[in-house]
């Protein structure tokens, strides 16, 4: 069993401490207007010294209940010099099997020796494992039901100077684990609550605990004010998993102090992305391609942080297209589906793998497409011998077999090339001028075979004729849908028509096409089942 499973009441400081009557739903009235020192515990003055530690922190079933509806667990992780990254505690308890454990204490921390003091966040997605004959689980602990297969971890890694410590650092690492793809907000969370935690040790979580159990159901499209650790979340759900969500619902930034507002499933906006593509900004159209078309893509970077962000910014791209493939923020080498993924065989069609480790290089040599995030060295860091910032692995730039069917957007691409020199401000702005310009294609894509799906559709003429049949949405015929491409076009601005029709070749063979027309005919089969 993985350690630190919650021992009895280690911590019965924890365990007995008065907390706010946090068990009351609020009126939507109130939550309109929540309170910051609602969300907050009171920390008695003979607390100071930090405990970091969830042992002795106990809750209801119902308020555990409660809680899991947006996440699975609280973890706690520190760097043992004998194992490597180990589980010291978990709360409410989770039943985890040993890879799951191996593969959760492993992603938590950085796989890279850049990152030298401080805190830094990023996120991780494994493949939630069934019962393995000989696994010893804890009975009392029930296990959740993931929607999609897999667990999202999002991390709090923190390395702090300790003189009583053999390196001389202490390495710890406060992880979210959730059923739900929302980065956006579960980083937001553990960007709070881990700095809270390493300063005020267990009350802080148990505080944030106590906080997220009192939040409303996660009811797709809903808009949402959560309080959390002194501060109010204003998020907006997606209405569904493939969703594309506008930045342009919601002002840009923070209104007040405590007032954060976050659209759950898309990447964290801030720094803004335009930083991690600083090498590659002339080669963006042609790794939109490459996503869309389910070409398997490496993300390299130098750390964590900047790797998972980059996969969640590309996931998203796909929107609305369903997606067909793994994706994985930061995998290791530890990883469970480390042979799997990674082997001498042609990647799987829409693999998205962001790493940090330079192993991934060589062992990922035959993958058609690797992108290495960062900028590559000034002119005036050259003339002065320098090579910019440390790179450990392959250089920042995109190496690629894929060649580009459509045109670039020259003034957008100016305007990228002019913000990574320029302001925050100017990177923020162009950043989110790239998301919307690169989403607009992805809809653009889909325009034509929009089109053509609505000549499959049966008129009521045809309904009618037999009655005694329920009306079905017609074949799809490639070559029909060629000869309605060639009469009306595409959105897409492709350098030529024949660049155009083997765009639609590739895709019409890719997985997500898939995927995207299974769906569409079930939308119309409903529809046509209704007019019956």
């Amino acid at each position: 069993m993985i350690a630190g499973q919650l021992k009895s009441s280690s911590s019965p400081t924890l365990a007995n401490r008065s907390l706010p009557d946090m068990d009351s739903s609020p009126s939507p009235l109130a939550r309109r207007r929540m309170s910051r020192s609602k969300t907050l515990p009171r920390i008695p003055r003979a607390a100071h010294r930090t405990q970091l530690s969830l042992d002795g922190l106990s809750m209801g079933t119902e308020k555990i209940a409660k809680l899991r509806r947006w996440i699975l667990s609280l973890v706690t992780v520190n760097f043992d010099l004998e194992v490597g990254p180990k589980i010291t505690s978990i709360y409410p308890p989770l039943r985890l099997t040993h890879a799951e454990a191996q593969n959760i204490a492993f992603s938590s921390f950085p796989d890279s020796s850049q990152f030298e003091e401080g805190s830094q966040t990023h996120s991780f997605r494994i493949r939630s494992r069934g019962l393995v004959e000989g696994e010893d689980w804890d009975v009392d602990a029930v296990r959740p039901t993931t929607v999609d297969g897999f667990i999202y971890g999002f991390s709090c890694f923190t390395r702090t100077k300790d003189a009583l410590s053999k390196r001389g650092y202490q390495q710890t690492s406060i992880v979210i684990l959730s059923h739900l793809a929302y980065p956006s907000l579960f980083d937001t969370l553990v960007c709070r609550l881990a700095p809270s935690f390493m300063s005020h040790g267990g009350p802080m979580l148990e505080a944030a605990c106590h906080n997220i159990a009192n939040w409303p159901d996660p009811i797709p499209g809903t808009a949402l004010e959560l309080g959390f650790l002194g501060a109010v979340l204003h998020v907006e759900l997606p209405q569904a998993i493939e969703t594309q969500q506008a930045m342009s619902a919601m002002a840009p930034g923070r209104t007040r102090e405590t007032d954060i507002q976050i659209l759950a499933s898309i990447c964290p906006p801030d720094p803004p992305i335009i930083g991690l593509f600083e090498a590659v900004v002339s080669n963006l159209w042609s790794i939109w391609e490459c996503v869309v078309l389910s070409e398997p893509i490496l993300v390299f970077g130098p750390s964590p942080s900047m790797s998972s962000r980059a996969v969640w910014w590309l996931r998203d791209l796909l929107r609305p297209i369903p997606l067909s493939g793994d994706f994985r923020p930061f995998f290791t080498i530890h990883d469970a589906d480390h042979t799997a993924l990674v082997n001498p065989r042609p990647p799987q069609a829409g693999l998205l793998v962001g790493v940090t480790n330079p192993f991934f290089d060589k062992a990922c040599r035959h993958w058609p497409n690797v992108l290495s995030l960062g900028r590559q060295p000034t002119t005036q860091e050259k003339k002065n011998g320098s090579h910019g910032p440390l790179v450990v692995g392959p250089p920042p730039g995109w190496r690629s077999t894929h060649r580009r069917y459509t045109s670039r957007d020259r003034t957008l691409l100016k305007q990228l090339e002019t913000a990574c020199r320029g302001s925050e401000q100017a990177k923020r702005e162009a950043s989110e001028a790239l998301r919307q310009h690169l989403t607009s294609r992805t809809n653009a894509l889909l325009v034509p075979l929009q089109r053509y799906l609505q000549t499959l559709i049966p008129t009521p003429s045809e309904s009618r004729s037999n009655l005694s049949v329920p009306a079905r949405l017609k074949a799809f015929q490639d070559a029909a849908f060629f000869a309605s491409l060639k009469a009306h076009g595409s959105p897409l601005p492709f350098k030529s028509s024949s660049k155009q029709r083997e765009f639609y070749e590739r895709w019409l063979r890719t997985p997500a096409f898939g995927l995207w027309l299974a769906r569409q005919e079930e939308v119309v089969q409903g529809v046509l089942n209704g007019m019956m």
